[in-house]
């Protein structure tokens, strides 16, 4: 029985039992016919997973290839421009596409940014660096600093985001020989985007502990903003109430040494069982 399904119930029906409506106040999200969608929400919740099993839920389907592809856009392409989805037939973001053809300066670029991390002295180059490649050396020339920080939270860049950033920062730390990842969330779709998430950075920190050479430490989320939107709640119900699968394992290319060069080709979800999937409507 897959732990994370366990989890989440709980989860779920804390938000539900317990969480405060937004219904007195004027709401940014509408769903697809204008009206207003609201939400109940918890706030600061804390999930912790010991990375003894893939987070993976079984009470309905993940798309795993899509969050895996959107994980590689950020990550590994670090662009903004949708073109790699499209290329891959994925269209979460289709919502969000500017007319350019990006999401602005959202996500992919601010981790594709360059930045400068040392000025030119006494002879020696610059370094130029963005803030994937900067976590990667820094993890393995100084695992025991606490600076393994990367944001994708640039004020100077927010009014030119389609979106702001949901998962807005991450953090990494290497204790005896164990590479921890903690991340952090403003706001959680519970329904929609938690599970995406949730897989989503369990698949990088795997990815970036087989590129440092470290073992898989833990894996936190701290959601700041825990909500599940009104027309939610009822498939919710539904769901939780099945009975989970145990949880796949993950296959991962065990010969990719590069992080950049990691494709979906690498990655094998192995022995997933998982109940059919519930509609869910996506607000805007």
């Amino acid at each position: 029985m897959s732990k994370y399904d366990l989890m989440y119930k709980e989860l779920v029906a804390d938000i539900i039992q317990h969480g405060v409506w937004d219904k007195d106040q004027q709401v940014r999200t509408k769903w697809a016919d204008g009206t207003p969608a609201y939400t109940k929400s918890v706030i600061s919740k804390q999930l912790i997973f010991d990375n003894s099993e893939v987070p993976v839920l079984t009470t309905k389907r993940l798309a795993w290839k899509t969050a895996i592809h959107e994980m590689l856009w950020f990550y590994v392409k670090r662009t903004s421009d949708v073109t790699y989805l499209k290329e891959k037939k994925v269209k979460i973001w289709d919502e969000w596409t500017l007319p350019d053809g990006t999401i602005g300066k959202a996500y992919g670029y601010q981790l594709g940014k360059e930045f400068v991390v040392s000025k030119e002295t006494d002879g020696k180059p610059a370094v130029i660096n963005n803030q994937v490649h900067r976590l990667i050396h820094d993890l393995k020339t100084n695992p025991a600093s606490r600076r393994h920080v990367i944001s994708l939270w640039n004020i100077d860049d927010l009014h030119e985001m389609s979106l702001y950033p949901c998962v807005w920062h991450n953090q990494w730390l290497v204790k005896e020989g164990k590479l921890h990842l903690i991340v952090g969330v403003r706001s959680n779709d519970i329904a929609l985007g938690q599970p995406f998430n949730v897989f989503q950075y369990y698949v990088l920190q795997r990815m970036i502990a087989q590129v440092t050479g470290y073992e898989l430490g833990s894996l936190t989320f701290n959601v700041n903003d825990a909500h599940i939107y009104e027309r939610h709640i009822e498939p919710l119900q539904e769901q939780i109430e099945r009975t989970p699968f145990a949880a796949p394992t993950l296959w991962i290319n065990p010969d990719v040494t590069n992080f950049d060069d990691f494709t979906i080709s690498d990655f094998k979800l192995e022995g997933y069982e998982y109940h059919p999937n519930i509609h869910m409507e996506i607000a805007i």
